[in-house]
């Protein structure tokens, strides 16, 4: 099977990404698609130690089975496997850019969306998924900003 959308969705949540960083940097609001929002400080993770505990909570929270994290070999790339496994990768050197709320959401949406309907791609159930728990996770205001940069980048 093809995963059709997944640059789209990617480059989205790269968009998504940058505004909570202006956010986490001291931006008090956001212009997003003509509204002025307040987005939350994304959470940062100190430690892989501190992730498992946030996704160990979301996920029994959204009665799903356990999630296990682990240290991905690499820099590189963070990703889901099935049936239950996030793999970060934890830099040597410089941030551990894996180890931020947004990365483990979109890992944590595959959990959920493979869980719930058997499926492992970037479509329209994860999507809804992920706009579900940042909802849940984040709030309304994260939550809306997400769909618009969806949205805006042709993500169905």
């Amino acid at each position: 099977m093809t995963d059709r959308q997944r640059a789209r969705v990617y480059a989205a949540e790269d968009a998504w990404g940058l505004r909570l960083d202006a956010a986490r940097r001291g931006a008090l609001r956001a212009t997003v698609a003509g509204s002025s929002l307040v987005l939350p400080a994304e959470v940062r993770f100190g430690t892989l130690a501190a992730a498992r505990a946030y996704a160990d909570d979301l996920v029994r929270r959204q009665g799903l089975p356990p999630v296990v994290l682990r240290q991905r070999r690499g820099h590189a790339r963070a990703h889901w496997e099935p049936p239950g496994t996030v793999a970060l990768p934890l830099p040597r050197h410089g941030e551990p850019w894996a180890l931020r709320e947004a990365v483990l959401l979109h890992e944590l949406a595959h959990h959920a969306a493979f869980h719930r309907e058997g499926v492992t791609d970037h479509g329209s159930s994860y999507v809804t998924t992920m706009l579900q728990l940042v909802t849940e996770a984040m709030g309304e205001h994260a939550a809306f900003a997400l769909k618009v940069d969806y949205a805006e980048a042709g993500v169905t």
